[in-house]
């Protein structure tokens, strides 16, 4: 780019271009200067009628998880366990035996469709299941990756663990 010089005490104009310096370019053994993003949690929405009901986000990190802790199963196939869950109806209490002992829990449907999506453990009578206490069970394959309005299967991002699944009621 070239421009003109003025000198205002003169009143006239330099005739000699003047160039702006070079663009340092850095050297390519130079660290990157950006670093890696954050993973962006991802909504979990209803199978049936694509409502939002948890994401990502809140699903029990592993590091929650005993180390004797099996994979969940649900009625239907895999199931995780998650934190909070949003657009749902819970039933009334009851007392469901599992393959881990005796649970107060509350079936967890969808507030748009009453699809079945799983459980909320509300309280564990066996002292080494307490730590799933106030956590939701919801099955895996009632649910989806909510990605610009497409709906996909959800594939689980790691295995999630425990034992809860095999209860005297699943087919």
């Amino acid at each position: 780019m070239t421009s003109y010089y003025e000198d205002p005490a003169a009143g006239q104009q330099d005739s000699v271009p003047r160039r702006l310096p070079p663009v340092p370019v850095a050297p390519r053994s130079a660290r990157p200067t950006s670093r890696p993003l954050p993973q962006v949690p991802r909504a979990l929405a209803c199978k049936q009628c694509g409502t939002c009901i948890t994401s990502t986000y809140v699903l029990l990190p592993t590091s929650a998880y005993p180390q004797d802790s099996r994979l969940f199963r649900g009625f239907s196939g895999k199931a995780s366990l998650f934190t909070e869950t949003y657009n749902v109806k819970l039933s009334r209490p009851g007392v469901q035996l599992m393959a881990t002992g005796a649970h107060t829990m509350q079936e967890i449907t969808c507030s748009s469709c009453s699809l079945y999506l799983g459980w909320k453990i509300l309280r564990a009578h066996e002292h080494s299941e307490k730590w799933k206490e106030g956590n939701c069970l919801l099955e895996l394959e009632n649910l989806y990756h909510d990605t610009d309005g497409f709906p996909s299967p959800l594939v689980h991002p790691r295995g999630s663990m425990s034992s809860d699944s095999d209860s005297d009621y699943s087919s």
